[in-house]
């Protein structure tokens, strides 16, 4: 995590995996997905020195068996300031959700994410709801958004 920036609140999601995204142009629809992670995400709620307003980062982690409860850091998302963020990083795609993972050299990855617990799917569709009314709250006070800022429903 950057300096000045703490972890404030986390929940966990566990039974989930990330899938690639076939290009839908090039793709004949008879290519399978890959899984290329099996594990538990973290939403983060974090908190900076410079700016009294929530932040959120999505962190995924390997699930070592051999090891306890130890956990290992698989990828994240960008951190999310505001409604542009949110929208930008987190999208419904039918039953599942299309996710952009921060890569090195700051390149961005779409993937397919999939909560197998169908509790565990609404818990993170109810969180997404929360985090979004809450970026929406805020925006309409400060006055710094327009209706095309809200896009499509997200959770």
């Amino acid at each position: 995590m950057s300096q000045g920036i703490i972890v404030c609140r986390k929940q966990t999601f566990g039974s989930l995996g990330l899938h690639n995204i076939l290009p839908r142009s090039s793709s004949g629809g008879w290519e399978p997905q890959v899984k290329v992670f099996d594990g538990r995400m973290c939403v983060c709620e974090l908190m900076s020195k410079i700016d009294d307003l929530p932040w959120y980062r999505i962190v995924f982690e390997w699930t070592n068996d051999d090891a306890g409860d130890k956990q290992r850091f698989f990828s994240h998302t960008m951190i999310m300031k505001g409604t542009r963020d949110l929208n930008k990083t987190v999208q419904t795609c039918g039953e599942y959700f299309e996710v952009l993972m921060e890569c090195s050299n700051e390149k961005w990855v779409a993937l397919e994410l999939r909560i197998a617990d169908m509790r565990e799917d609404q818990k993170f569709r109810d969180l997404l709801f929360r985090i979004r009314e809450e970026y929406e709250m805020i925006d309409e006070l400060m006055g710094s958004s327009d209706s095309s800022d809200f896009g499509d429903f997200v959770g």
